[in-house]
């Protein structure tokens, strides 16, 4: 943490960072529309299930071998920087970090780790009517209604969660004078210039993301054959 001057900008966020991010974010809230529009939108609620679980796949594998800022090692910190940025948060200070701040990385975690189980809790799911997770008919009745409570509550935590971090943007922007949306679509923040990375990895992130791709397409494909309920 150091005070920057705000008009020398880095290259931080790499650009397949950037988006998934707002892949993800995409893929939420046309989850959340299609879960609300009715039984019609079921198959496209589910087809942005395996996105999203893609997207989940891709960030985990992009957090060990990603560019630094993108890295889990780099903003996973310990319980004291945590309460340091913790207290930091309600002052106007000009105080900045060149990646997530320590309470905004495991705020990240949090978020990963919520739609991570959003998506994975659908696979094993079923309405009792029409539609069912592809994985529903390797569990039993007890345990797909367990996983249905799990999916609509932690539907519930994520509003809660996703919440907390819009009004910890806004407090950021409003409050500190620090605007963390432009960043995450530019790539670029005030930051020395030692602090910015050399490259966003291009080559490999298509690379892992093509592979995740197909190994959620076969994860899918190579599901029981689902059951229905008519």
């Amino acid at each position: 943490m150091t005070t920057i001057d705000k008009s020398n900008k880095s290259l931080i966020w790499d650009w397949p960072l950037r988006a998934f991010h707002w892949l993800l974010t995409l893929c939420f809230l046309g989850s959340w529309i299609t879960a609300e529009a009715g039984l019609e939108w079921a198959q496209t609620h589910q087809f942005l299930g395996y996105v999203t679980l893609g997207l989940i796949f891709f960030r985990i594998i992009w957090g060990v071998v990603g560019p630094q800022y993108s890295r889990f090692t780099q903003f996973i910190r310990g319980f004291g920087e945590v309460w340091i940025s913790l207290s930091e948060l309600p002052k106007r200070s000009n105080y900045t970090y060149a990646g997530h701040s320590p309470i905004g990385g495991w705020a990240s975690v949090l978020l990963i780790g919520l739609v991570g189980i959003q998506a994975t809790s659908g696979l094993f799911i079923s309405d009792d009517i029409f539609n069912a997770g592809p994985y529903n008919s390797i569990v039993s009745r007890d345990w797909a209604d367990r996983l249905g409570w799990l999916h609509h509550t932690n539907f519930d935590a994520l509003l809660v969660a996703i919440s907390a971090h819009l009004i910890a943007i806004s407090w950021y922007r409003l409050g500190k004078n620090q605007n963390l949306v432009m960043p995450m679509i530019t790539g670029l923040k005030a930051a020395h210039s030692e602090s910015g990375i050399s490259s966003s990895k291009t080559g490999l992130a298509l690379f892992i993301a093509l592979s995740v791709a197909l190994l959620v397409t076969l994860l899918v494909q190579l599901a029981p054959e689902p059951e229905y309920f008519f």
